[in-house]
């Protein structure tokens, strides 16, 4: 069943007076802006950019100032996230990372992503081996004002761990 707020959303009925309405309930907050797609597959593009070129520079333009990192693994805010990104780039320096794949609606980005590395600091508790491993991830951020806002995430340590240790 449609209600009025998918109707606005969506645009489902079109014409000139729904337009303005639907205008309205995007400028009160109430929808996602039309092309709030295209700002978080831009957004995510940007981000896998600067975690690949190991560039914290521009983090201030991909994360809110408050940032809030909902895995309990580093602190909130901006700042603890290029503090985290600087340590990852010191335990990993060839890290690269890829969108394996991608769902993009109203304010939230969806990644399966997979960090690849060459295991030459220790991790995860095992000393390092010199092995190439890929670190695999489910992450869903939210958008505010077309920066990440947001972060939840999956990763399989379990599945880093075999690989580090060769199983």
């Amino acid at each position: 069943m449609t209600n009025r707020r998918d109707v606005l959303c969506l645009g489902i009925l079109g014409g000139t007076a729904l337009l303005a309405l639907q205008e309205a309930a995007v400028a009160a907050g109430d929808c996602p802006p039309a092309n709030s797609a295209a700002i978080g597959a831009a957004l995510l593009d940007k981000y896998v950019a600067a975690v690949n070129a190991h560039d914290t520079s521009s983090f201030p333009e991909i994360h809110t100032e408050s940032y809030i990192q909902h895995s309990g693994r580093s602190p909130n805010g901006l700042a603890a996230q290029i503090d985290n990104f600087r340590g990852i780039f010191g335990r990993m320096p060839d890290v690269q990372m890829r969108v394996e794949d991608r769902v993009i609606a109203g304010d939230k980005v969806v990644a399966r992503m997979s960090f690849s590395a060459t295991h030459t600091q220790p991790l995860q508790g095992i000393a390092p081996t010199g092995r190439r491993f890929t670190l695999r991830t489910i992450d869903i951020w939210r958008v505010e004002n077309g920066k990440f806002a947001e972060h939840w995430d999956i990763v399989d340590f379990q599945g880093l761990q075999k690989q580090l240790r060769g199983e």
